[in-house]
This record gives C-alpha cells, structure tokens and sequence, in this order.
C-alpha cells in the first residue's frame, strides 16, 4: 500500500503531488475545442437552419427544442419549429403565421408559441396549435413560471396571464423589457437595448449587472441563470455577479440541457456543446 511521509518531502514535491492527485481530466495543451472554464468542451452539429435560430425553450419531458428562426419562404417573415434533441427529428409548426416565441410549462407539458396576434398553445402529439385568444399583441418573448409571462415589440412591455386575464408585471411598469427570467427566489432578470438588470424581490429596486447587448437569457432546471451576447456565452454566479463560460461566433439563442450541455442557436445551425474528458492545463511549475 503506498505510503507518504510528508515531513520527508519538500514544498515542491508535496505541490507536485497534490497536482498529479487532483487532476480528473487528461492535460490538453493545444485546448482544441469550446472552453467552458478551463474543461473542453466539443460542438455537436444538431440541426442546419435557414437562419438565425432563436428564442430557444427546452421541453424536458420529451427531450424537444422549441424555437424560431428568420423564414426564406416567400410572404413569410418567422417560422416555429421544433427538434427531437436526442434522435434529430426536425419539424417545422405551419399553422400560425409570425411565430417568433417559445415557453414551456415544466409541470403540466404545456408548449406556449408567440406570433405577431397573440400567443398559441401547441399540441406535440397532434401536431396542432390552438389560439388562446388571451391578447393581440406581438409577441417578442415568452417565459413561463407559476403562470405565463410575455413581453411585446415595439414598445417592450412586460403582461403577466394570471387568472384568466392579462395585466402588466407591477414590478416593471417603469421600464422596458425585451427579455425576461425569474429566478428561484423571485428576483425578475431582464433585458433591453441597454442591458441586463435585476428586479430584487426583497428590496424592491432595480440594479444594473452588466450593460451588454442581450441576444438571449434563459433558465437551467435548478434556477442557473444563463445569457449571451453575439460572441460570448455567461452565467450568473450569484445575483449579481457574472462569469464568462465559452466564446463562439454569431450567436443568437441559448438553452441549457438537464446535464448542463449548452444548446445554442448559431447563425444558420443549432449545435450541443458538451464536456469531454480533457482540461486545458499548461503544464508549468
């Protein structure tokens, strides 16, 4: 059985040897691949879209991507569609005209679809969509927890449906949003032309976290917050407080998976970034 003596080793060596003990992941000097932190992570191709995939909505029940993208058929402007994220099944939803957002409700598997007239329900089953006829405006973004959240363009308010009817968000009257989430504790993240803000619930105010252009925002299943611009991907390590994860180019949408892989909407194909075995370590004493 192998035995140390620690009184008998230099500083160097016991350095040496917690390195060697501690290391989980084979040392990759060329760091070929997505860095998240300093782990590799490879791109898995899932899906090549005519253009801009966005508004990415995870349902985790049956392993489908929602979202939408730019159309290139002519007298139409966006289309829905959806992805089987484990057998690649792509099917696009051709009964609204405009659709542009997507939510998922995680308790009762109910799809919500945003158009330009309003906001659909979505059968995965039957493959049909129902008008909820709840509001005519245009929806940019929609977001669901403990009811149905959406915000609307041009203007960049934000509705609440609760109880059967439509009100605005109270805690967001005084403000515009593009992009909503609520975390776990009920602090609203948003977004606008300026940046990224935080409603606080306890103490009722809004602070500035970062003042970057916001291409998407979105929840992981334990409340992680994650965001990116069109070059790099970020989540929030606390309520304010923002750690850079991965770089890439021409990003437009974002969803994270059950085991944290990344889906990420690129300008014309929807990838998985995933973890491999390799740590990018330079190996330096």
């Amino acid at each position: 059985m192998f035995s140390l003596d620690i009184r008998s080793v230099t500083k160097l060596q016991l350095f040496l040897f917690t390195v060697y003990f501690s290391q989980a992941r084979v040392v990759d000097n060329e760091c070929e691949g997505v860095l998240v932190g300093n782990i590799v992570h490879e791109k898995e191709k899932l899906l090549d879209v005519d253009n801009s995939p966005y508004q990415l909505a995870i349902d985790y029940d049956t392993n489908t991507l929602f979202f939408s993208f730019t159309s290139s058929k002519e007298g139409k402007s966006f289309e829905s569609g959806y992805l089987n994220l484990k057998t690649k099944e792509f099917h696009t939803i051709d009964d609204i005209d405009g659709g542009f957002a997507n939510a998922v409700d995680a308790m009762s598997h109910t799809i919500y679809l945003g158009a330009g007239d309003g906001v659909y329900k979505f059968n995965l089953d039957s493959k049909k969509t129902e008008y909820l006829n709840i509001s005519n405006h245009n929806i940019w973004q929609l977001f669901y927890k403990n009811n149905l959240y959406y915000t609307t363009y041009p203007d960049e308010l934000v509705y609440i449906y609760k109880d059967g009817k439509i009100e605005r968000v109270p805690e967001l009257k005084d403000t515009r949003a593009m992009l909503i989430v609520i975390d776990n504790n009920n602090n609203i993240y948003f977004s606008n032309s300026s940046g990224l803000y935080v409603h606080d619930h306890e103490v009722k105010s809004i602070s500035t976290i970062v003042e970057y252009n916001i291409e998407s925002l979105t929840i992981d299943t334990v409340g992680k917050i994650y965001f990116c611009t069109d070059e790099d991907i970020y989540r929030l390590v606390d309520s304010n407080k923002v750690e850079k994860i991965a770089s890439l180019k021409q990003i437009f949408g974002l969803a994270v998976e059950k085991d944290g892989s990344l889906i990420v909407g690129l300008y014309n194909s929807i990838i998985r970034i995933k973890p491999t075995d390799k740590q990018c370590t330079v190996n330096e004493i």
